[in-house]
């Protein structure tokens, strides 16, 4: 069961990361700091997939890509994830992961741990960019999970 709300979350992060990229594209001020922003969160998230599966490294956690971009990749990462853990049980959630982070230093944590990183990760910089975006004299794009559960209920 906790398997099936860890694939709700992805699915609900990929909704208010692209949804925050959306607001992004409308802002008339350009800020290249809230992309960087918006960038890092997808390059995380495919970060730490890569560690949970043993893959090479092929991203840096503060790659600048498109907004765009940002949006296709935030898709496809969280597909990655929910294939994932479709193919894991709820004790699976519980292996010990082994990884080093960007200065080489080695951890151990469970599975379980890291999927609540790199959920509250993302949320932690949505926050930053739509405190960005509002500066800026945007409008900060609704990412509060209330509000992806209430548009899920009228589909």
């Amino acid at each position: 069961m906790l398997k099936v709300h860890f694939i709700h979350l992805f699915k609900y992060n990929d909704w208010a990361t692209r949804a925050t990229a959306n607001s992004l594209k409308r802002l008339e001020k350009k800020d290249e700091r809230v992309g960087e922003l918006l960038s890092h969160i997808i390059s995380a998230q495919k970060l730490w997939l890569n560690q949970v599966l043993k893959r090479e490294i092929v991203v840096s956690p503060w790659d600048n890509l498109p907004i765009q971009e940002c949006i296709s990749q935030s898709t496809s990462v969280t597909a990655e994830w929910v294939n994932l853990l479709e193919s894991y049980t709820d004790k699976d959630l519980d292996k010990r992961i082994e990884y080093a982070n960007t200065k080489g230093e080695k951890y151990v944590n469970t599975l379980r741990d890291i999927i609540l990183h790199v959920i509250n990760h993302s949320t932690y910089h949505r926050a930053q960019i739509a405190q960005r975006v509002k500066a800026l004299g945007g409008k900060p794009a609704v990412t509060d999970y209330i509000v992806y559960q209430r548009e899920l209920q009228d589909v």
